[in-house]
């Protein structure tokens, strides 16, 4: 009987071991993965990358897109979205610049099939995917099956149209819908980024005549030419209600 009553206990201790082990490998796997999510920032960084730059330009301008139809992608650089309104679909783009001027960048549209875990806007990825040539992407050419990995998360930001987030050339791009399509903006929040053109009037942040969209609000004007960062809501295809600020950023 003792012997029967021996085995048993050990039995009893062997399955507590086990559920010892079990639980402390849970409590490990929990932290793991706790440790690996990263932390929100409040500031986007700057991706410099002159050899995406001469792709970029070699793709899109000197039409070589066919070159790379099936090929690998591996990107670094900046998430953003932009809304689409002659398309009605959202798109989506890791980007960078050139080099520190800032005046040239390089985007690359992502084609995404599931938003619901995207990172916020703004936030530093890594991108590996497929080069497609593909007439739904907005210039004919993008990255599918895109596996993001987040380096950087920025804190999301309060605004149903976050431009802050854009390179250059793809806030043209947003500025260009907002202005024509002004119904399909009316009454979205807004933040972007450019130069004071007057009263009135923001302009592109590096190039004369590339856009502008009409600003109001009850705001301190700095100096003509002041590159700053606007917030503001959309009416009539204007950022109305608008706040401004200097910007140190772009």
């Amino acid at each position: 009987m003792k012997k029967i009553i021996a085995i048993a206990l050990s039995a009893l201790m062997l399955a507590c071991a086990f559920c010892g082990c079990s639980k402390s490998a849970d409590e490990k796997s929990k932290q793991a993965e706790k440790s690996s999510e990263v932390a929100a920032t409040e500031t986007m960084e700057t991706v410099l990358n002159t050899a995406e730059y001469t792709l970029y330009q070699n793709i899109f301008y000197n039409d070589t897109a066919d070159d790379y139809d099936g090929k690998p992608a591996n990107k670094d650089g900046i998430f953003t979205k932009i809304h689409d309104a002659y398309s009605g679909v959202e798109r989506y783009y890791v980007w960078g610049y050139n080099d520190q001027t800032k005046c040239c960048d390089w985007q690359w549209e992502l084609k995404i099939d599931d938003a619901s875990s995207l990172p916020p806007c703004g936030s530093r990825i890594s991108v590996q995917g497929t080069y497609e040539v593909n007439e739904k992407g907005l210039d004919g050419f993008w990255i599918i099956n895109p596996k993001i990995t987040v380096k950087s998360k920025l804190a999301e930001k309060d605004a149903d149209i976050d431009m802050q987030s854009m390179s250059n050339t793809l806030e043209r791009v947003q500025v260009i819908n907002i202005v024509n399509f002004p119904d399909e903006f009316e009454g979205k929040s807004v933040c972007g980024y450019g130069r004071v053109l007057d009263e009135s009037t923001l302009e592109d942040a590096y190039y004369d005549g590339s856009w502008t969209i009409q600003i109001s609000g009850d705001y301190e004007l700095p100096a003509f030419g002041t590159l700053v960062l606007v917030e503001g809501i959309v009416s009539g295809g204007a950022i109305t209600d608008c706040t401004i600020s200097e910007n140190t950023i772009y």
